[in-house]
This record gives C-alpha cells, sequence and structure tokens, in this order.
C-alpha cells in the first residue's frame, strides 16, 4: 500500500486482474495489477527513487504457477528447481516467460538495423528508478510488455528521466500503465501468448517543496511511434475511462483538492482543442 498515493488502489473495469506484492530478497519494493489473461501488466504503482540502477535475471511469479506457491519473484530456473514435480508449461498459463521473449532478442542479436521498428522488454516501472535491489526488482515479467525498441529508449526514456529529476527534491508516486490490443500478440507455437498493447500511459503526483504545493501530470504514448502526449491527470483518466479502463480516481483527491481543481480548469479552457492525452 505504500507505493500508492495515501493509499488509494484505483479500481479497475476487469475481473481477470491479480494484485501482485513485488517481493524480492525479503522486500516489497512496488506492485503491480495483472492482467493474466493478456500475460502484461495493467499497470505498475511505485515511488521514484535515486540512486544507479541494477541488473538481474528476469523472474516471474510462483504465486501465479499455484496460489500456495512463493509469494515473491523467481527465475523460471529457481521455481524448476523449488518445485521437482511441476510440469513447466504450468509456469506460463497465467504469465509471461522468457520463451515468449526470445523472438525479441533473437531479433535484436541477428539484425540490429530491423530490430530498431521492433518490440523489446518495455518496463512499466524502470529500473532506472531505483537502485540495488529495487531496480533488480523491476526484472520481473509481470512488469514488462512489448513496447516499440524507439519509443522505450527515446521519447519514453526521456520521460522517465524527467520524472527522476522531480525526485530528486520530493517524493514522486507513478502509476505507468498499459492498454492491451484487440489481435495484436506475441505468439509462440501458434498460440496467442502475450498481447502487444496499444498504448503506454503514465501518471504521477508530488508535493512541490519549492512551490509548497501539489502537483501532478500524466501522458499518454501509442506504442507505434516515438512520441509522447503530456496532459493533467483528469485528462489521462478521462482517456482511459473512453478505453474502459479505471473505474474511478487514479490518485486520492486527483493528488489534493488544489491540484483536481486546477486541472479541472485546464481542461475546461482546452475543451476546444481536445484532450492533448486522447490520442
Amino acid at each position: 500500500m505504500e507505493y500508492f498515493y495515501n493509499g488509494h488502489v484505483p479500481t479497475w473495469t476487469s475481473n481477470n486482474h491479480v494484485h501482485i506484492c513485488q517481493k524480492f530478497n525479503n522486500c516489497y519494493h512496488f506492485a503491480t495489477l495483472y492482467d493474466t489473461t493478456n500475460r502484461i501488466p495493467v499497470y505498475s504503482a511505485y515511488k521514484v527513487e535515486d540512486g544507479k540502477s541494477s541488473d538481474h535475471s528476469w523472474m516471474v511469479e510462483p504465486q501465479l504457477v499455484k496460489q500456495e506457491f512463493e509469494k515473491k519473484m523467481m527465475t523460471q530456473d529457481s521455481v524448476k528447481h523449488k518445485h521437482p514435480t511441476l510440469d513447466p508449461k504450468e509456469i506460463g498459463k497465467r504469465q509471461a516467460t522468457d520463451e515468449d521473449y526470445e523472438e525479441l532478442e533473437q531479433n535484436k542479436d541477428q539484425n540490429k538495423d530491423q530490430y530498431k521498428d521492433q518490440y523489446n522488454h518495455g518496463h512499466l516501472n524502470p529500473s532506472s528508478h531505483h537502485a540495488g535491489d529495487a531496480s533488480k526488482a523491476t526484472m520481473t515479467l509481470t512488469n514488462i510488455v512489448p513496447q516499440r525498441k524507439k519509443l522505450n529508449e527515446k521519447k519514453w526514456s526521456l520521460h522517465e528521466a524527467k520524472l527522476k529529476r522531480l525526485a530528486k527534491d520530493n517524493s514522486v508516486y507513478v502509476l505507468v500503465g498499459a492498454i492491451p490490443s484487440e489481435g495484436n500478440w506475441i505468439k509462440r507455437d501458434n498460440e496467442a501468448r502475450v498481447n502487444i498493447p496499444d498504448y503506454m500511459w503514465v501518471a504521477y503526483c508530488y508535493y512541490d517543496q519549492t512551490s509548497q504545493s501539489y502537483k501532478s501530470g500524466g501522458a499518454t504514448a501509442k506504442n507505434v511511434e516515438n512520441k509522447i502526449y503530456e496532459c493533467t491527470v483528469s485528462q489521462l483518466q478521462a482517456f482511459l475511462e473512453k478505453h474502459k479502463q479505471v473505474a474511478g480516481q487514479l490518485f486520492d483527491n486527483n493528488c489534493y483538492v488544489e491540484q483536481a481543481a486546477g486541472a479541472s480548469a485546464a481542461a475546461g479552457a482546452s475543451a476546444a482543442a481536445g484532450n492533448p492525452c486522447d490520442i
């Protein structure tokens, strides 16, 4: 709960989702709402940290294999070692696995020029926003979507850097999510395995120490182009509601009433021009 602003967990419209408390090395580091049908996260919630990021092997969630299994992320090899009688195919029934993303890595190694227009592992909660174990904890496939490489490494990365700069002097709460496509998938053995989302989105909320006021913002991106569309949290919420995602506020009190009032005024003033996040 500590990774949600004022403990407010946003409500989503679907029932095929599970809440995951992302645990690594016996500590919780962030939270995820996971879509077990599309095998991608709906969103991840966290607080931005400073420091140098760390790498780790990709991990999965044993608790998505069987409820009685470990409530912490592990590599697939560790899950197999811990549960030797388990059919390895069971690991991927309700979540993405290493094998699902293998083709992306093969494209990367075989033809770098062609790969520039392909997909790669797109973090929702980025490793660059954390250090040490918290950074390693982002390397779970329940925090990953297939994201266009150009978007992931350019405009999206620049927006992540913007949020990290804000966190140097402020406690920044972030929600990052993806909206699944109707029929675009990573396929393996002729099976639709991992949904390739149509849109990425991000919302953030913090108390600005300089101006002594609450501030927030939102942004969306199409997963086929290298552009970021910035807007208010209210405008982002309207976009998510249009796509039948969120059913209520993203942040408690819309990141406080001062910001909610300002956001509403801004939305009203720009109504003629449309919602910049409605892409």
